[in-house]
């Protein structure tokens, strides 16, 4: 599992790329929808507090990731766009977000 210190770091990797708004809002979205669409209450998990991630996992999951439409993600990006988060606050949840999904990547590689 992951650390702050490892949401903290990538972050800052993140925020040196230097993306706009946009493409980082569609980020943060289309990993939020991925979550969701592969873990049980994928909204409500807080990565950090989270220890046994295998449970989350939906039970439609079969060996791949599910990935969502374009049209999903579009609905997540103007929600969250039209709450008008930082930069910083973007950047931190993309982090987080991308951590957190490459774990439940590794959860369903090693569970197929």
């Amino acid at each position: 599992m992951f650390t702050k210190e490892d949401v903290t770091k990538l972050a800052f990797k993140i925020y040196k790329e230097n993306k706009g708004v946009e493409k980082s809002v569609w980020r943060l979205a289309e990993l939020c929808v991925t979550i969701n669409n592969n873990a049980k209450d994928g909204y409500d998990i807080k990565p950090l507090e989270t220890d046994n991630l295998i449970l989350l996992i939906r039970d439609d999951v079969n060996g791949q990731l599910i990935h969502p439409s374009e049209d999903e993600i579009r609905k997540v990006a103007e929600i969250i766009y039209h709450e008008n988060p930082s930069r910083s606050q973007i950047e931190w949840y993309i982090a987080e977000k991308q951590l957190l999904l490459e774990e439940i990547k590794k959860i369903i590689e090693n569970n197929s």
